[in-house]
């Protein structure tokens, strides 16, 4: 299988011809071959998101496996890491097992999964990073394992609070309360990636301890005094506008590592409860993605490094073959047109829940997409679903 086309290659757009193995992984790129199908538009690297909520098992009325990864996919994410707190959480190696089943089924991008971190399961030997949720458990030094990817969770419980609106709940829930988290695990002695950053004081502990982190897009693009209600209650909260701006120059800067959606949807009805009932989380895996493409095509961010914060560095943190266009890669490729700007609606997003706090904001959709080698979406519309498959995620040496 060939490809050919204006591919990001090393940092550049370049027109080349790609071939593909039968294992779906990048077997050549020559700048021409015979046989090779054009693509229209620019080919991209396909996005990677290590931090997603598809929701099942457990809560399926809010999103399944099936209509998250396609959600996914529609927004040029082809390979994500699901989140383990489902209903019951996966805090063993069999309900690892028994999820990793039944979502496989269903998935329409590659994916791997979370196992949930508790003081008894330290110890478990699994190809998967694990989650540390510290608001809900203080798991003591000896019980940390060592060589795996841990993302964290970062706030503690004694200084969280309640509130009835959303400008209060950025007080109810303050940045203080991630920065002592951060503090505390620089007393591990080791390396964590932090989730969600939400202030630039957060953002330099993580440099001093040498951890890496995310940012979210809604910590990018929202803040605490946009008119959204309970639909735009997080965890952490929104933060001031100002706060926003800043998490973006540092991410422009490099000092923050990646991006991650932190994909949560709940339907409208459990967010049109009164504001301290509702549950926090916000739909975005589809959106994230094309609105980046539309602040490169605005020049708010380089090409580069949307690349680097999107695809790259989320695959290196994680040690998977993903990310890059080179060889011994898989073949995940996004294609877009720069000059193909939309306006977001709902209506045509492909989230269970039906809902986006990015209404009316505009982005840049891929017209394709390429899953190790085969397309899965052409011209906007599905054409080969349930053909993601389980990555493990390789453990480190332990230290």
């Amino acid at each position: 299988m060939r490809y050919e086309g204006r591919f990001y290659y090393r940092g550049e757009l370049v027109e080349a011809c790609i071939e593909i193995g039968e294992d779906g992984k990048i077997e050549r790129i020559k700048k021409s071959m015979d046989g090779c199908e054009k693509i229209d538009g620019v080919l991209l690297p396909g996005g990677i998101d290590i931090h997603v909520h598809f929701r099942e098992p457990g809560y399926e009325y809010k999103e399944d496996f099936y209509t998250g990864t396609l959600s996914a996919a529609f927004g040029g994410i082809t390979f994500v890491v699901d989140m383990p707190n489902n209903n019951p959480p996966i805090d063993s190696v069999e309900l690892w097992e028994e999820k990793k089943s039944t979502v496989g089924k269903k998935a329409n991008v590659d994916f791997a999964l979370f196992l949930m971190l508790k003081s008894y399961n330290g110890d478990v030997r699994v190809n998967a990073p694990f989650k540390w949720y510290m608001y809900e458990e203080n798991i003591e030094k000896k019980n940390v394992p060592k060589g795996v990817f841990i993302t964290v969770h970062a706030e503690l419980k004694d200084c969280i609070s309640s509130s009835s609106y959303l400008r209060g709940y950025d007080f109810a829930r303050p940045e203080a309360c991630e920065r002592k988290a951060i503090k505390k695990l620089g007393e591990y002695g080791r390396k964590f990636h932090i989730a969600h950053i939400s202030s630039v004081d957060s953002v330099d502990l993580c440099k001093i301890f040498g951890f890496t982190c995310e940012v979210t897009p809604h910590h990018l693009f929202l803040h605490r005094d946009m008119e959204l209600g309970a639909f735009g209650k997080v965890n952490p909260p929104l933060r001031a506008r100002w706060q926003a701006e800043k998490l973006w120059d540092s991410l422009i800067n490099g000092r923050i590592d990646i991006v991650a959606s932190d994909h949560a949807p709940h339907t409208i009805e459990e967010k049109e409860q009164d504001f301290e009932s509702a549950p926090p989380g916000i739909p975005e895996v589809e959106t994230y993605l094309p609105i980046f493409m539309r602040l490169v095509k605005e020049n708010r961010i380089g090409l580069r490094r949307a690349v680097e914060v999107l695809m790259e560095k989320p695959a290196q943190l994680l040690g998977v073959k993903k990310g890059k266009i080179e060889m011994g890669y898989d073949a995940d490729l996004i294609a877009l047109k720069f000059s193909d700007v939309k306006r977001i609606r709902a209506r045509d997003l492909h989230y269970k829940c039906g809902w986006s706090p990015y209404e009316e904001f505009y982005g840049i959709f891929p017209h394709s997409v390429i899953l190790r080698g085969e397309k899965v979406i052409e011209k906007g519309e599905i054409i080969a679903e349930r053909t993601g498959k389980f990555i493990p995620v390789p453990r480190g040496e332990e230290s």
